[in-house]
């Protein structure tokens, strides 16, 4: 008996270790690298046009992963972008809801001016995510989402900003009650400011 209760604080306190450990690297990850920076872009685009593609899985988990430690580019996605989100995920919804975010992530890489602009930063996720939702549906015509197929209409009518301006106002009145709903925004370190 006090075996295993020796046995049991020492796991717990081994388990306890390598949690504050995991916390005291994520606290001390610095800023994103220009490396990382180019490859996030890279895998956004190649995403948005293959996100079935071999190695879509590992890119899009890699990509997820850097956007959650890294201290300089915050993006939080409001899921009202996409109308009533299947539940449990079924298709593909979930690669295309996180391409939101990843999309999002390389538009204020390649725009460090518009950083600040939440509707374009939001308008360039929702864009990537219906070019990743057309891709998919070229190869599995069972992933039809017919309310993506209603923002294609909007966006080949022009109307795809007011959609994405009216959400946004939205999510931001349901932040009021949410801080985490939704919010976009990237600090730039000086060093890199010039990146494209």
């Amino acid at each position: 008996m006090k075996r295993r209760v020796i046995q049991t604080i020492s796991i717990v306190i081994l388990l306890f270790g390598w949690i504050s450990l995991r916390v005291a690297r994520a606290q001390q990850r610095g800023p994103s690298t220009p490396e990382e920076r180019a490859r996030a872009v890279k895998v956004s685009h190649d995403l948005e046009g293959d996100p079935l593609g071999k190695d879509a899985k590992d890119q899009r988990a890699w990509a997820i992963d850097w956007i959650e430690k890294i201290p300089d580019i915050t993006v939080n996605v409001c899921d009202d972008f996409f109308g009533k989100v299947p539940n449990p995920p079924r298709g593909h919804s979930q690669e295309i809801m996180w391409q939101m975010t990843i999309s999002s992530a390389a538009f204020m890489i390649e725009h460090p001016d518009k950083v600040k602009d939440e509707q374009a930063v939001a308008l360039a996720g929702l864009l990537g995510s219906l070019k990743a939702y057309q891709a998919i549906f070229k190869q599995d015509s069972a992933a039809r989402w017919p309310y993506l197929d209603k923002l294609i209409l909007m966006r080949e009518q022009g109307k795809l900003d007011d959609y994405v301006g009216e959400t946004r106002r939205k999510c931001v009145h349901e932040e009021e009650q949410d801080p985490n709903t939704m919010h976009a925004r990237m600090e730039m370190p000086s060093v890199w400011k010039s990146f494209r």
